[in-house]
């Protein structure tokens, strides 16, 4: 498995993940809990999300909802298919010195972006930015 193939496994189970909860916008409540705003239905009461140990951790769940890592895998693989696609190009033999040096900063990218799953099995310390 290289790089490009880890981080597109890891993105693809963040979005089954993220999919799988409410598409209703999340909210710290008072007293350290964090609601569905409206129960995803119009109309509907606020559905329970989670319990915190205090309000910052509730904020910090909530500013975390399925909608916000749904965002975040999107541009995420944006930035994973423009260095594939890059890659190609330069493996074709078709790059210019400077698109060379340009995709060596796409590939760091892609390394730092494969950072937050370090302690994920399949995660290789030689990508570590």
């Amino acid at each position: 498995m290289d790089l490009v193939d880890f981080l597109r496994a890891r993105l693809a189970k963040d979005e089954q993940v993220a999919r799988a909860c409410s598409g209703a916008a999340w909210a710290a409540a008072p007293a350290g809990t964090v609601r569905l705003d409206g129960g995803g239905e119009p109309g509907g009461e606020p559905g329970f999300v989670a319990s915190a140990e205090n309000a910052s951790y509730a904020e910090h769940i909530a500013r975390h909802d399925p909608s916000r890592v749904l965002q975040d895998v999107a541009a995420r693989r944006q930035l994973v298919d423009d260095c594939e696609k890059h890659a190609w190009i330069i493996a074709q033999g078709r790059a210019a010195p400077e698109q060379q040096a340009a995709q060596a900063v796409r590939e760091q990218a892609l390394r730092l972006l494969a950072l937050p799953y370090a302690h994920h099995p399949d995660y290789r310390e030689e990508w570590r930015a």
